[in-house]
Formats: C-alpha cells, structure tokens, sequence
C-alpha cells in the first residue's frame, strides 16, 4: 500500500518536473550569445562550460554515462548527459521502468 501511495504521488508530482531538453536549449540559447566562435565538441571549452554552469544553476549535474550519453555527439548539448539534482526526480527514478 506505501509503495503503490508513493508511486502515485510520483507520477502526480511528474508534471512538475522540469524539461531536460528545453532548460538545454536555453542554456545553449545563451551560449550562443556570448561563446559564438566556439563549438561545443569539447567539455573544456567556453562555451562547453557554459552551457554545464547553466544547466547546474537549473538543478542538473552533468554526468558522462556510456549507456545514456552518444559519444558522437559533443556531450554538453545531449539532454541524457545530464541528471537532475532535486528530490523529485530521484523519487520519480526510484520507481521508473527501464
């Protein structure tokens, strides 16, 4: 019965997560503005870590996983590369299935 009221609330709350992909596409938005002669293939350059500071002030972490993140692809603009560090999404975490 907890676990069933625990899911529920999850998935209730899950509306309030925030988007990945467009907190991204802010970040990116605004890199562009002030890193445009820089690409963002490598994790050291400006506008790189531009783009993971921002994303770090919206609450994700930028963590490389070999199953989530495309090595083809520079790693700060991939969404999956990041996780998010607010207690809803670890509770939502807890019980998706993969």
């Amino acid at each position: 019965m907890r676990r069933e009221f625990i899911l529920l609330a999850a998935v209730t709350l899950g509306g309030c997560l925030p988007d990945q992909a467009k907190d991204l596409a802010a970040c990116g938005k605004e890199a562009d503005r002030f890193y445009q002669g820089y690409q963002a293939v490598d994790v050291d350059n400006p506008r790189s870590r531009y783009i993971i500071a921002c994303m770090a002030t919206k609450g994700y972490d930028f963590r490389i996983s070999p199953a989530d993140c495309d090595s083809r692809h520079p790693l700060p603009t991939q969404p999956s590369c990041y996780t998010s560090n607010k207690w809803i999404a670890w509770v939502v975490d807890r019980f998706h299935i993969h």
